[in-house]
């Protein structure tokens, strides 16, 4: 091994020029993988931040009918559960909102404002007015839903629910989610309003439940249709099952893409040592005849490749980390009226970083190993008496 380790070395030193081509690009393709990824997740998880914010972490259904039968039972069961730290009756409906002569279909909740704090957060935190504006005869608007129909707070809007009734509310407040999917679809009443609108003042149609941990959604859900066969549950992954699975594909995209930069570079890894391969022919033969196998000859080309694609992952998984941490501590900006966030954000995750070295490691060891096979084919003595 020591003779393959000599050779390959050598080689390297004496070529350096292409072979710095070479390591750079492996650099460039690695730190590119790892760094475009970072961001990616970054965005993905100051998303789910938001829509944790404003929605809630579990939400409980009846199983038949359109309400339960007793819901401050299924609280109390709920709230018994570990894990479960908040618990709060809606009901979810839809209708028509005009003002002027705009008219918007959005999708309405019923609330317990102060109970609601509880489970969304963001309420807390509203563009214009305040949560405890909120009460019988009054609506809370997301952004998006008041933009379209040029309201502001302290207009009137008129809702027309899906049973035909329209009656008049006062705009109380407004919220800005930085989800433009929220923003523009939701507005919330009083639980009280839409229960006069049911006939039936102790109507309670959902239950939205807030977890210590939001990733425990799923084993917590088991937990409480166990408890009850009256009941299902419903994740916030489940509710936003198609926005995530865009953000994942996105997400593999991206890495595709990328990694085609490092199979760019395989093939000048590929390059380099197949010149290697011809313009060596003479000092192949002559070290097969003193006795060094073409197998450990093809080890020490094939070594070569290794080295450059090893040296030059870690290099740009170093790179790759560095300019990450550059842009989370030093901040890139970003359009405030395009994005909702004002700078670029960055999480770096462990399974990047090892996709992105593996993977410029893997594009050397195949690169390096089809031309460093053409040396199975040389015939020493041919070459020799050619000169």
């Amino acid at each position: 091994m020591r003779a393959e380790l000599m050779i390959a070395h050598r080689h390297i030193i004496r070529r350096w020029k292409q072979n710095m081509l070479v390591l750079v690009s492996i650099t460039l393709g690695v730190s590119a993988v790892i760094t475009v990824l970072s961001v990616t997740n970054g965005f993905q998880a100051d998303l789910t931040e938001r829509i944790l914010g404003l929605t809630s972490h579990l939400v409980v259904v009846p199983l038949d009918g359109p309400t339960f039968s007793d819901p401050d039972q299924v609280i109390h069961d709920t709230l018994q559960i570990p894990g479960v730290v908040g618990a709060a009756p809606g009901i979810f409906t839809q209708g028509l909102i005009s003002f002027g002569r705009a008219t918007k279909s959005a999708q309405i909740r019923g609330i317990v404002p102060q109970a609601e704090l509880t489970i969304s957060p963001a309420l807390g935190k509203l563009l214009a007015g305040d949560i405890g504006e909120l009460r019988s005869g009054r609506v809370l608007l997301g952004k998006g839903v008041a933009d379209w129909l040029g309201t502001t707070v302290g207009d009137w809007v008129w809702i027309t629910f899906p049973s035909r009734q329209t009656q008049a509310f006062e705009v109380a407040a407004l919220f800005d989610s930085g989800v433009a999917q929220y923003d523009s679809s939701f507005s919330y009443l009083c639980l009280e309003d839409i229960q006069q609108l049911y006939k039936s003042p102790e109507a309670v149609g959902e239950i939205r439940v807030q977890l210590a941990d939001p990733f425990q959604a799923e084993p917590i859900a088991n937990q409480l249709r166990n408890t009850s066969g009256e009941i299902d549950t419903i994740t916030w992954r489940e509710l936003n099952r198609n926005l995530f699975d865009a953000l994942v594909l996105e997400k593999r995209v991206f890495a595709l893409v990328l990694s085609l930069m490092l199979v760019v570079a395989g093939f000048g890894i590929a390059n380099v040592l197949g010149m290697h391969v011809l313009q060596r022919q003479r000092d192949i033969a002559i070290l097969s005849t003193m006795g060094l196998s073409l197998r450990r000859i093809r080890h020490a080309f094939v070594l070569q490749g290794v080295c450059l694609g090893v040296l030059g992952a870690l290099v740009g998984c170093a790179l790759g980390l560095i300019l990450s941490g550059a842009i989370d501590t030093f901040g890139l900006p970003l359009p405030g009226d395009l994005y909702p966030v004002d700078q670029v954000p960055v999480e770096v995750r462990l399974t990047d970083v090892i996709f992105a070295l593996l993977g410029g490691i893997g594009v050397s060891v195949i690169a390096s190993y089809f031309p460093a096979r053409r040396i199975s084919a040389t015939m020493p003595a041919e070459v020799l008496r050619r000169g």
